[in-house]
């Protein structure tokens, strides 16, 4: 028992730090006009973590689909070395992204909280598949 005590309270610390480290506002592209400037970087990957048929109705181009729920059994499809921007409906699920993957190291990762509603709702190009 002393050892998963010991994994929980490792696991409490290492939150903490990540939490406390964040300064305001770091991890969030807050516009759509900010969005469309980081996605002039080919080299940025957008993913959607909506579930696949939120997806398909339609998403902001070239969006690839992870939904949040499968997020960390799909990292290879997210590379490390590349900017990476989540995103959702709304911007809860984008918000849970952007921490797992901090959380499992990645450092170059940002939410979109406008998220597809925002994106719509500016009268940007939408995708269907």
């Amino acid at each position: 028992m002393q050892a998963m005590s010991e994994k929980t309270v490792n696991l409490e610390s290492a939150i903490d730090r990540f939490l406390t480290s964040i300064p305001p506002g770091y991890y969030t592209i807050a516009s759509v006009e900010e969005l469309k400037n980081r996605l002039k970087n080919p080299q940025t990957v957008l993913v959607d973590v909506r579930e696949p048929f939120e997806y398909k109705s339609g998403h902001i181009p070239d969006a690839i689909n992870i939904s949040l729920q499968t997020l960390a059994h799909n990292l290879e499809q997210i590379p490390h070395d590349r900017p990476v921007v989540v995103y959702c409906s709304a911007g809860y699920r984008a918000a849970m992204g952007v921490m797992t993957l901090h959380l499992l190291g990645y450092e170059n990762v940002q939410g979109f909280p406008p998220s597809f509603a925002g994106w719509k709702t500016a009268g940007e190009a939408i995708a269907s598949s």
